[in-house]
């Protein structure tokens, strides 16, 4: 095996040392089950580890050494093969780092969160059955189910109205955008207020094992604990507390000790309320807490005054408050532009123009040309949505003066989705997807290499850098 590396490269991942011996067995073990990896060894040193092997490619020996530090992990190849490009090494980075991520996402999965709020109340479940989860699949998840229902709803107006079902179909999600802000809220499990102002998360930690059973005992009765926590602690106007809550949960599993109990406070209305001076709104905008884990956020609403705020629990659970006002920065630049309804407008446009102009002239030309314009008008106008979100990171970045926050919420949520940064890699195909957003690498390149006090327009400077972005796509930066 190789001692002279010839390429290195450095990954910002912190393995606790007590669990390194855990990560080089999985390793090795996903590596034994790989054909073309060799010679495998691995040493456990004082304060680091290493993993060496060598990777077979088309018969041509590739020596790799991992080295985990305390707070960084260092990939090393050797010798430097000429049939390998750039973006070979980089797809070996990835797979590694993906491997060593999935192996911290299954030691995560062995906490449960607990997420309370001060006058919260615990939604029956017969409800979230109901209505709410309709209402989350057609708005927040499934596109597809809506899209099926408008289908639907659309054929059978069309056998009253004929011609004029594309405008009345139009007004009707028109009348949805105005109440948007209300099923928004409806959607989530707590409001948050004045008199409601912070979210407090507990996260209990703990073996696997130990947390299976307490999943298997306490999850059928969650609420009812829930209920006993909260009915112990902020309902009679204390923190939560480990050692409350450890007692409640050993009524049903011993394993749940204090120490494995960690609390986090973060004060959301307040962030809210700085947020609402700094934008110049008239009144907040309400905001919601959806308790899902996946870190999100949400706005909807026609102008300031009918506006609202969705965030995910995931949201306060993995960022820091700098990163959770810039995320929610972002979404009140959207509010003060009134982009949802932007969106609409153009959206209303495209499908008027389609419906009444385009197809009448393209119908006899077949199908291919149908779906052909359908491809380049939807590309397009996806395009210009990513206007929109560009120029929302520049107003939350000028607004909180903390671009490299938001920067470092976009990986957080891009690791999150990944579990590696391929999503930082330079990729023509991201501008073109049916996505208003613009490509993760470029939105974090900008945010970290932003000077503010060059930005005059952050609209035109969101335009102007996305369609440079786009080109320099092409030219793999």
């Amino acid at each position: 095996m190789s001692e002279i590396w010839k390429r290195s490269i450095t990954l910002d991942i912190s393995i606790p040392f007590e669990n390194l011996s855990e990560l080089l067995d999985y390793i090795i073990d996903h590596l034994e089950r790989t054909s073309n990896v060799v010679y495998i060894s691995k040493s456990l040193l004082e304060d680091s580890a290493i993993i060496q092997f060598r990777l077979l490619i088309e018969g041509n020996p590739l020596d790799i050494q991992i080295k985990f530090y305390k707070n960084k992990v260092e990939i090393s190849y050797s010798p430097q093969l000429k049939d390998l490009t750039e973006e070979d090494y980089k797809s070996i980075d990835l797979e590694i780092e993906r491997l060593l991520r999935s192996f911290l996402i299954k030691r995560e999965s062995s906490s449960l969160f607990l997420v309370f709020s001060p006058k919260m109340e615990l939604i029956p479940k017969s409800k979230e059955r109901g209505i709410k989860k309709i209402i989350s699949s057609i708005i927040f998840g499934n596109f597809l189910y809506l899209f099926m229902i408008i289908l639907l709803f659309g054929i059978l107006l069309y056998q009253i109205f004929e011609m004029l079902t594309p405008i009345i179909l139009v007004l009707i999600q028109f009348i949805i955008l105005i109440f948007a802000n209300n099923l928004i809220l409806y959607r989530g499990e707590f409001e948050i207020s004045k008199d409601n102002p912070s979210i407090h998360i507990a996260e209990l930690k703990m073996k696997r094992e130990e947390l299976n059973n307490i999943l298997r005992k306490c999850l059928p009765r969650i609420k009812e604990i829930k209920k006993e926590i909260y009915d112990n602690t902020l309902a009679l106007g204390k923190e939560l507390d480990p050692e409350i809550i450890s007692s409640i949960i050993r009524k049903y599993d011993q394993s749940c000790i204090p120490e494995s109990i960690n609390i986090k406070v973060v004060n959301v209305y307040k962030i809210i309320e700085n947020l609402t001076s700094k934008f110049k709104f008239p009144k907040l905008p309400k905001i919601t807490l959806l308790n899902v884990l996946p870190p999100n956020a949400a706005a909807t609403g026609i102008s300031p005054r009918r506006s609202a705020i969705l965030i995910t629990s995931g949201l306060i659970t993995y960022m820091n408050e700098e990163e959770i006002e810039a995320v929610i920065a972002h979404e009140f630049s959207h509010i003060r532009a009134r982009d949802p309804l932007i969106l609409m407008s153009l959206a209303t446009f495209e499908y008027l123009t389609r419906v009444y102009i385009i197809w009448p002239i393209i119908s006899s030309l077949g199908l291919f040309f149908d779906f052909l314009y359908l491809f380049f008008s939807f590309t397009l106008l996806f395009f210009v949505a990513k206007f929109l979100e560009a120029r929302a990171d520049l107003d939350a970045a000028i607004i909180t003066n903390k671009p490299k926050a938001l920067a470092s919420a976009l990986r957080k949520i891009g690791l999150f989705k990944y579990q590696s940064h391929v999503f930082e890699i330079v990729n023509t195909a991201e501008w073109l997807k049916w996505d208003p957003h613009p490509p993760l690498y470029y939105r974090i390149k900008v945010l970290e290499n932003l000077e503010i006090m060059k930005i005059k327009n952050t609209f035109i400077s969101a335009i102007n850098g996305c369609v440079k972005g786009f080109i320099d796509s092409f030219k793999g930066k």
